[in-house]
């Protein structure tokens, strides 16, 4: 989460214990707000006749539903990693809100449908200060209970809570339209009640979709804040003994829960357990910074390869001038009495249009202008959410 000080830290100021009392307050107030509001909306609904204040009544009921959702979510979320779930619950908030999110959507499927019947069959609906009270209650209540939602969401780091404000959101752009609409009809004596019921299911549809797409962004997995990967990046490579990194991927399994594995090159004449135990700080020093599991795989570089390091700076140019964003790590070369054997990773960024065997073939074809007996082993890296940084030429690759 982002601090004040524009400074990055992902473990959360609070406990999970905390947090999910924190969250199941708020459900609870959401549960008793929203019935509430839906008694008055069905009584004002029923007394006038209007079929958009009845709709308005119902998105009230499915509010309640949600705040149940949201309140088991908190529940579920909090439980331990165990056998079937090694990772933990924390992403059933995530499913928490894309129901949530199906709520929003049906509801405006029916008022839609419910508001074009309105408009073929118009009738006349008797409002009264009950009706209008209700609806400027409703909007004055909604309006605290957004910017309550939107202030307990961020502390807890809550996409379940923050969707659940801006489903209060829609209803109060839902109300304002609705109850200026109701306002000027009877000043103009028009009938417009299915009209601004149109207009609201068009609110809240939009409502519904934008909490859906954040949620499904949330499950397929979002590249990671370029300034968590920075810090992360920084704080290896200011370690002695390490010359560069590599495939820094970075997964997250909910608030507060998320793992990351990199390449860290050291150098292969280096004893092995010195490398091992520079390795073992990193981890644990990630782990207490930034509450992040890391795991590092070793790659040892040989420094003292004059004729390896040629090729490596050979290639590498060859590489750029196919495109500049494209790098190259793991660069290793073997000899064997007829060929010469180049072996390295190839860091590919997501606007490459060339397949992975074309930029094989096209990679050999300049190497064997240079060396004819020469031979390719190219591990093409699509881009994931790593940098490569070779400290020994001072190359950096951003994806």
């Amino acid at each position: 989460m982002k601090l004040k000080n524009n400074t990055y830290k992902v473990q959360s100021t609070i406990s999970n214990d905390v947090r999910t009392q924190i969250g199941m307050k708020v459900s609870i107030i959401g549960l008793v707000v929203n019935l509430g509001l839906f008694v008055l909306k069905i009584l004002a609904g029923y007394f006038s006749g209007s079929i958009a204040m009845v709709a308005d009544a119902v998105n009230n009921l499915s509010d309640f539903a949600s705040a149940i959702i949201v309140l088991i979510s908190f529940k579920i979320s909090a439980r331990p990693a165990d056998r079937e779930h090694p990772f933990g619950h924390a992403r059933f908030e995530y499913i928490a809100s894309a129901i949530v999110a199906m709520f929003i959507l049906f509801l405006g499927f029916e008022l839609g449908k419910s508001s074009i019947e309105k408009i073929i069959n118009p009738s006349t609906i008797s409002v009264s200060w009950f009706f209008y009270g209700t609806l400027i209650l409703s909007i004055l209540v909604k309006t605290i209970l957004y910017y309550y939602y939107m202030q307990q969401s961020k502390i807890i780091d809550s996409i379940v809570i923050k969707a659940t404000a801006k489903d209060c959101l829609s209803d109060i752009i839902v109300n304002l339209g609705f109850l200026t609409g109701i306002f000027l009809g009877k000043l103009l004596g028009l009938t417009i009640d299915g009209y601004a019921g149109i207009l609201m299911s068009i609110f809240i549809l939009y409502y519904g979709i934008s909490i859906l797409r954040q949620t499904a962004d949330q499950i397929l997995g979002q590249r990671p804040d370029r300034q968590i990967k920075q810090l992360i990046k920084q704080l290896i490579l200011e370690k002695p003994g390490v010359y560069g990194l590599h495939d820094l991927i970075i997964h997250d399994y909910g608030v507060d829960n998320y793992f990351a594995t990199a390449h860290v090159e050291v150098d292969a004449a280096q004893d092995i357990m010195v490398s091992h135990d520079i390795l073992d700080q990193i981890e644990r020093e990630v782990a207490v910074k930034f509450n992040i599991n890391l795991l590092l795989h070793m790659d040892p570089i040989d420094l003292d390869n004059p004729e390896q390091n040629r090729w490596g700076i050979l290639v590498e140019k060859l590489v750029s001038s196919i495109d500049s964003h494209i790098s190259i790590h793991d660069f290793r070369l073997q000899k064997t009495d007829q060929l010469l054997l180049l072996i390295f990773d190839l860091k590919v960024p997501d606007n490459q249009t060339q397949s992975n065997e074309e930029l094989r073939a096209e990679i050999e074809r300049s190497v064997r202008k240079i060396e004819p007996n020469t031979k390719c082993f190219i591990t093409i890296d699509r881009n994931y959410a790593s940098e490569t940084v070779d400290l020994i030429t001072g190359n950096v690759q951003q994806s």
